[in-house]
């Protein structure tokens, strides 16, 4: 029978059941039967849930069962690691954890909601911290909650990747659907630092699985006639995803906006009522998310256009003072000048983070997050199409996948490729158009082409990580100019 019990699900199964007791185990072990139970319960809910969505798709394997097991036992690992971290010392609980970084200011104004008692000072940043606060209310306060809801988007994002393209592919390439799915969701998840920064105590877990779950909607607009039914279901789903990142970054629903054009171009006499009534709803998301975000309506325009305090707070640590001196004044500069100069911020950008740390800082967290070659796998071949396939009209994959190269572009014109945290929850999108390419070479199409595009973009990306490399050590300081000064 076809959905009946085979062997290799089976297996699954039984490899599922044992990764669950070893949770139980190393969770009652380091954290007692409370916290441990907490972690336990929580944990295996956020792996549940994107779960029930995979097995219950179109395109379900047991290789994708596989590859969403092996991601999840990977996340579950370091959200685990990170918590042991958090409460290494006596005075430090679950409840009230060590958190570094931005983690640690989300959970003290969590706290704060959570006891309505909010200082003028912690305004900044309240949506991702409400949404801390409301699980609290629930639940408890303990780092717990946050960090399998982060696990849950994000091991969710993986899965909608998959099912992303298997509905932009079908159709396009002769690839089965089982195939597509798992060919989508194993490049996701060799997406490490986008894995590592997802389960953190960060607002990118939120923005990550909105994405995803934005990306799939878009793509039933542009998907093939047999793709594109029960629309209303995805309009649901993209009104959901806008919902999520008004509250967590409401900057985000401007991508949502310009991927709905995009999207509506080829066929828009058809969608264009649907498309306005959909953009409506978003301006409606974004004037609500004034009141979860720092930055205001008005303060969008100042910061793309390089004003406010872009030039005061990015491209201004010690290691980027190299970059610094070779991009210049870069906020100050005029739009065209910044459009002249765009290809450094985006090879930057596309870089980043760059494969390498100190090795006095090497822990389990850096280690995953500098194993970039998954994203520059998918990126090359996602290059490839933009190079030799997009602007064939008869053979590339449609209005989609300008969507997230329009947006990396912008991120990395605003932020002059500066801030990788930015751009991850957009690299995933990037994934169908890399499968595609994948897909087609299996047909033998391109193979020449993409024989001699891997070897050029193999040597680039060695020469130029090789010459990062040396701007870090310091190998060209004295043929740079000195840093500009930030005023």
């Amino acid at each position: 029978m076809k959905n009946g019990m085979t062997m290799p699900k089976l297996l699954l199964l039984v490899a599922e059941a044992l990764a669950a007791v070893m949770l139980v185990v190393v969770s009652v072990n380091h954290f007692g039967w409370g916290d441990g139970g907490r972690i336990t319960v929580s944990f295996l809910i956020a792996y549940l849930v994107p779960r029930v969505i995979l097995s219950r798709s179109r395109g379900y394997s047991v290789a994708a069962g596989v590859v969403l097991l092996m991601v999840a036992v990977l996340c579950v690992s370091l959200d685990v690691a990170r918590m042991a971290l958090w409460i290494k010392y006596e005075e430090f609980s679950l409840s009230f954890p060590n958190i570094g970084g931005d983690g640690r200011n989300y959970f003290k104004w969590a706290l704060a909601i959570y006891n309505s008692n909010m200082p003028p000072d912690m305004k900044y940043y309240p949506g991702f911290s409400l949404i801390i606060a409301s699980l609290w209310k629930l639940l408890g306060v303990s780092v717990v909650w946050p960090l399998a809801m982060n696990l849950m988007f994000t091991l969710t994002s993986v899965v909608m990747t998959g099912l992303t393209t298997r509905r932009l592919l079908t159709g396009r390439v002769t690839m089965s659907s089982t195939s597509l799915v798992t060919t989508g969701m194993v490049l996701c998840g060799l997406l490490f630092h986008y894995l590592v920064i997802g389960t953190c105590m960060l607002k990118e877990g939120t923005v990550i699985g909105a994405m995803a779950m934005a990306g799939f909607a878009m793509a039933a607009m542009a998907a093939p006639d047999e793709e594109r039914h029960a629309l209303w279901r995805d309009i649901i789903l993209l009104v959901v995803a806008g919902a999520i990142l008004a509250v967590v970054r409401a900057s985000y629903i401007y991508f949502l906006m310009l991927g709905l054009v995009i999207m509506a171009l080829p066929h828009w006499r058809r969608d264009w009522p649907m498309v306005l009534s959909i953009m409506a709803v978003m301006a409606v998301m974004l004037l609500a998310g004034r009141h979860f975000a720092f930055y205001s309506i008005e303060r969008h325009g100042d910061v793309v256009a390089g004003g406010w305090n872009m030039n005061r707070f990015y491209i201004n640590s010690a290691s980027q003072l190299p970059y610094k001196s070779l991009l210049g004044y870069y906020f100050l500069y005029s739009p065209l000048h910044r459009l002249f100069v765009l290809p450094i911020p985006l090879a930057v950008q596309f870089l980043l983070p760059l494969p390498w740390t100190q090795l006095s800082g090497v822990t389990i967290f850096t280690f995953f997050s500098r194993l970039t070659w998954g994203w520059y796998l998918v990126g090359g071949l996602a290059a490839f199409y933009y190079l030799f396939i997009g602007w064939r009209r008869h053979l590339n994959m449609g209005a989609w996948p300008w969507w997230p190269a329009l947006v990396f572009g912008g991120i990395a014109y605003v932020m002059a490729g500066s801030v990788v945290r930015y751009v991850l929850p957009i690299q995933a999108l990037f994934i169908p158009v890399a499968a595609y390419v994948i897909a087609r070479w299996r047909e033998g199409q391109w193979r020449v082409q993409l024989r001699y595009w891997a070897i050029l973009f193999i040597i680039l990306l060695l020469v130029t990580l090789v010459i990062s490399f040396q701007f870090k050590q310091g190998y060209f300081d004295p043929w740079l100019p000195e840093p500009p000064i930030t005023e």
